[in-house]
């Protein structure tokens, strides 16, 4: 089971926040512990400065012990408070992460592809991290700012409430010059984060295409771009951290005129009688607390209008439209594949349409080539077939839609490497494993399959040689062979190779069609090839001319007929010859 994820029902931040109940009643019985004890520390050191002033060292003493044990109380509450709450927002930000995580994941690739790294990381890393900072701190200060407030705002009606009224009328006019500013704010924090993303797009960009960008001269170029974007960034936050702190003295100073007036009228109080020297310390201390908070009070506001940009862009990736995963709830049954059917299949890539009204027909055993020049899509069909993009038609297999199928059942049912091999930074018995179980003899009869046997023993770690970042380590050959290793190991019920054989030899590539043959005899495996030398054996041939089929047949059928095939099988053979004689 996960520790981490959304909250049942509505994923509103609020339902984040409810998911640790416990984390968060005991955070908020400590706030209020604290934020009422607290107002008897000023009360009990009025009482102290009288006594020292005119009372027995025994009243002084006492005096003391309740100022020493009401202050160790209150400061025991805060600290329990505030470990609850740190421990709460640490899993709220880990939940908003995970969430986040989940529905990019999730999404179709038509979707997924259109998403930059640096984007998504600066959404799952600063945009998150603003967001949980600022909403513990609007909660904290909730318990330390307004609940304190009014229990200052309580005792010092209590204490005399013309004062306490007269003090505190321009304390209002400081939330509203604080409202005032959400929209300047809003769009200040949003113009920051969004600066972040380009600028992070921008570096991820850099890093991943460094070599190439020096050989063409355009490193300086792409530095300037992703320095305009920092540029930017910081253009915004100075923006928005100048007006934020402009406003701190402005708040202050509304807040703290009513000072004057405490010291004018609580200092005839003093002179009259009605108030002790102590007591006037007291109220002093507990208004100038109470109008203190009102800053930090505007302050949480001009903050929260910020973090509101962040989290708006952190809903924009978790809306479950995007997200049209299958439940994995499926039980139908895929491990016998006895026929692929496509039937009027047509494919776009957004407006562009690249496949046409595709129909064939592949049983269980049998080996189809698919073949044309480039662009005709023959990626694009294999592509289609893997049912990670949305089509129109159908794709049949044993009669059963092929959308239709849970993700977790099509995963299973299809292996796939494509043109371009993708290797992770591990040895290559891990790439061919990937996550699966460790079985001896098939992982020896895939490596014979790929034909990578000779390989593998020329490395001195054999199958625990490392490949590199992205497999850099290892030959193009190399990398091709195990990465259809790697589909050919899950010994799936569909096996899909697209130019599987463009990095090796004539005679490899003949080895590794025979061994497909021979081992995948009750199952269904297509490749695409601009090589035509591969189609020889294969038992159907599709050739394809911009996005539709215009012929299809064996490899001696194909020759008979003197069409495109024919056409493109001899300018081959004949370029065959001519390096041969050379």
């Amino acid at each position: 089971m996960r520790k981490f994820g959304p909250p049942k029902g509505k994923e509103t931040l609020v339902q984040f926040l409810l998911k640790y109940k416990f984390q968060f009643i005991v955070s908020s019985v400590a706030g209020i512990f604290y934020n009422t004890v607290i107002v008897l520390g000023p009360i009990f050191l009025g009482k102290l400065i009288d006594a020292a002033a005119g009372g027995t060292t025994e009243l002084v003493l006492l005096s003391a012990l309740y100022f020493v044990g009401v202050t160790s109380f209150f400061q025991f509450a805060r600290f329990i408070k505030r470990w609850y709450m740190r421990d709460q927002f640490n899993h709220v930000a880990c939940d908003l992460r995970q969430t986040l995580l989940d529905r990019i994941l999730g999404y179709k690739l038509p979707e997924l592809e259109k998403e930059t790294v640096g984007d998504l990381m600066s959404r799952t890393v600063g945009d998150i991290t603003l967001v949980v900072d600022t909403v513990m701190s609007t909660i904290n200060e909730g318990w330390d700012t307004w609940l304190l407030m009014l229990s200052y705002f309580g005792v010092l009606l209590y204490m005399d409430w013309k004062i306490t009224l007269l003090a505190s009328l321009l304390v209002p006019g400081t939330l509203l010059l604080a409202h005032m500013m959400r929209n300047v704010l809003y769009r200040y924090s949003l113009s920051s984060r969004q600066s972040a993303s380009i600028a992070h797009t921008g570096l991820q960009r850099y890093l991943s295409a460094i070599s190439v960008l020096r050989l063409f001269g355009r490193e300086e170029a792409e530095k300037s771009t992703i320095m305009e974007a920092y540029e930017q960034q910081v253009k915004w936050n100075i923006k928005q951290i100048l007006l934020q702190q402009s406003l701190l003295p402005v708040y202050a100073l509304i807040a703290g005129l009513g000072v004057v007036i405490v010291i004018g009228m609580g200092g005839e109080n003093v002179r009259t009688g009605m108030w002790t020297v102590g007591t006037f310390n007291a109220y002093m201390v507990m208004f100038i607390a109470f109008s203190g908070r009102t800053r930090v009070a505007a302050k949480v506001f001009n903050r929260w209008h910020g973090a509101k940009a962040a989290w708006q862009r952190i809903k924009e990736k978790m809306i479950l439209d995007k997200n049209e995963k299958i439940a994995d709830t499926d039980t139908f049954d895929l491990r016998n594949t006895d026929q692929l059917k496509v039937s009027h299949l047509d494919f776009s890539y957004g407006s562009k349409e690249v496949l046409r009204d595709i129909c064939f027909e592949v049983k269980a055993g049998e080996i189809v080539g698919i073949t044309g020049a480039v662009g005709s899509g023959k990626s694009t069909l294999i592509n289609a077939l893997l049912g990670l993009y949305p089509y129109e038609g159908d794709i049949l297999i044993n009669s059963r839609q092929l959308s239709d199928i849970a993700d977790s059942q099509r995963n299973n049912m299809i292996g796939y490497s494509g043109h371009e091999q993708f290797l992770f930074s591990m040895n290559i018995e891990e790439n061919i494993i990937f996550g699966l179980e460790y079985k001896n003899p098939e992982l020896k009869d895939t490596l014979t399959t790929a034909a990578l046997v000779e390989d593998i023993e020329r490395f001195d770690d054999g199958l625990k040689t490392g490949v590199g970042e992205k497999g850099l380590k290892v030959s193009g050959g190399q990398r091709q062979r195990i990465s259809m290793a790697r589909a050919i190991y899950k010994k799936p019920a569909i096996l899909l190779l697209d130019d599987p054989f463009s990095a090796l030899d004539i005679a490899t590539e003949q080895r590794v069609i025979k061994r497909l043959k021979e081992d995948f005899k009750d199952q269904i495996v297509i490749l695409s090839s601009h090589r035509l030398s591969a189609f020889e054996n294969v038992d159907k041939i599709i050739v394809l001319e911009k996005g539709s089929i215009l012929e299809a047949g064996t490899h001696n059928q194909l020759m008979s007929r003197r069409g495109l095939y024919y056409e493109i099988y001899q300018a081959q053979k004949f370029m065959k010859e001519g390096s041969a004689h050379e």
